[in-house]
């Protein structure tokens, strides 16, 4: 969900341009966004819209990253696909990590995995994705340094982790060295487009390939090559998301949302420390809430509704987050709505209706399950309204509870 971009859009160039780069590939982002999502998500899911009037200005200091944790491997996928084969040959194979498997592996074990433990390419994608990049790094002979080498990996992973062969557009292609681009639904990856229905894309080169990862659809990076974004929505996603993403110390935002993944959101999410946008809403992802808010201290949008997720909301660390945008409605979420998300300075939207909540005692005038703040939707038969209630009454009670 994404009616509030207005002001996460203008983050991001802001920190695009933090970075050092001048990538005029993000002009489209500076763009009133806002109501391009609106409509592009109304038409297709056909749900009633809000929208957040927020202030635009936001500027964004970077230190050094800290060391990411690292991940464990993620629960095999059942269903991966076999990674493409390659066609053609390069006309001279560079030496050091590049076609040099072993290199390659110790790389990917010292960068993602900090083991020893060659057996984690025994299966899964994981298994895939070093295939393929053996067969990449001689076949492309030009992406050898261990940055390159480890981001096209977690790539390789996420895109077998999510049956990359079975997505709608961006499927790799037979032939390593395929230069065709195709377009994926993203308002964060590189080469942004919009079509006469507001919908916004992504327009790049398909995964896999030989051209740079910063080019594969949906995909964004910093000048120095390094990624800022991975974006890729309503898209035919299905399998799980793969703990490996954590590695990915410059990430910014991270949206996959519209698709048909489940499974759960890895704990190890919590080690990106740079992320401002996790928007992971209308998929089948389940289980509790395990993410550890007290390292994400630069998350300002949380957009995690229509989803099968459980538990209970307390003891996340929601007091060290920067959250302007809050959206974890049509869950199972049960218990007391922690007293700490009414007390984030900055927040502006709270969507948590068409869950088990009970409202804090602050906003004894709210529905106890259908709690919101700013705006309020109560739409079909499976979330209906059973108390009286005026959005003003809540709004206020918000506003008295931070002001005071």
């Amino acid at each position: 969900m994404k009616l509030h971009t207005t002001l996460i859009s203008g983050a991001f160039v802001t920190a695009v341009a933090a970075e050092g780069t001048a990538n005029s590939r993000l002009r489209h982002l500076k763009a009133d966004s806002k109501s391009l999502k609106a409509s592009s998500k109304a038409a297709k899911r056909g749900k009633s819209r809000y929208s957040s009037s927020y202030s635009s200005s936001y500027s964004m200091s970077y230190g050094p990253p800290p060391p990411p944790t690292p991940p464990v491997l993620p629960t095999p996928n059942p269903t991966r696909s076999t990674p493409p084969p390659t066609t053609r040959s390069p006309t001279a194979q560079p030496t050091g990590t590049c076609c040099n498997a072993a290199a390659l592996r110790q790389t990917i074990l010292d960068k993602v995995y900090n083991s020893e433990d060659g057996s984690i390419f025994n299966s899964g994608p994981a298994k895939d994705a070093i295939a393929w990049l053996d067969g990449d790094a001689c076949d492309c002979g030009q992406f050898c340094s261990e940055d390159q080498v480890v981001q096209r990996y977690i790539l390789a992973v996420l895109y077998f982790s999510t049956n990359g062969n079975n997505w709608d557009s961006c499927s790799a292609p037979d032939n390593i060295q395929n230069d065709d681009t195709c377009q994926v639904q993203s308002s964060y990856g590189n080469n942004i487009i919009s079509d006469d229905e507001g919908k916004t894309f992504s327009s790049g080169f398909k995964w896999l390939t030989c051209n740079t990862e910063c080019e594969w659809g949906g995909i964004n990076c910093n000048q120095n090559g390094l990624i800022i974004a991975t974006d890729v929505e309503d898209n035919g996603l299905t399998g799980t998301l793969p703990n490996e993403v954590a590695a990915l110390p410059r990430l910014f935002a991270f949206a996959l949302e519209q698709n048909d993944i489940s499974g759960t959101i890895p704990s190890t999410y919590s080690n990106l420390a740079r992320l401002v946008i996790l928007d992971l809403d209308f998929n089948s992802l389940e289980g509790s809430l395990l993410l550890d808010l007290s390292k994400m201290t630069k998350l300002r949008q949380l957009d995690l509704n229509n989803n099968n997720l459980e538990g209970t909301l307390g003891g996340l660390g929601w007091e060290n987050t920067d959250l302007q945008f809050l959206d974890l409605s049509r869950n199972n979420f049960v218990g007391p709505i922690p007293t700490e998300i009414g007390d984030l300075p900055n927040l502006r939207s709270v969507q948590l209706y068409c869950n088990q909540l009970e409202a804090p005692l602050e906003w004894v005038n709210c529905p106890t399950a259908d709690m919101v703040a700013d705006d309020y939707i109560c739409d079909d038969s499976s979330c209906k309204c059973t108390e009286e209630y005026t959005p003003a009454t809540c709004n206020a009670k918000l506003a008295s509870n931070k002001s005071g």
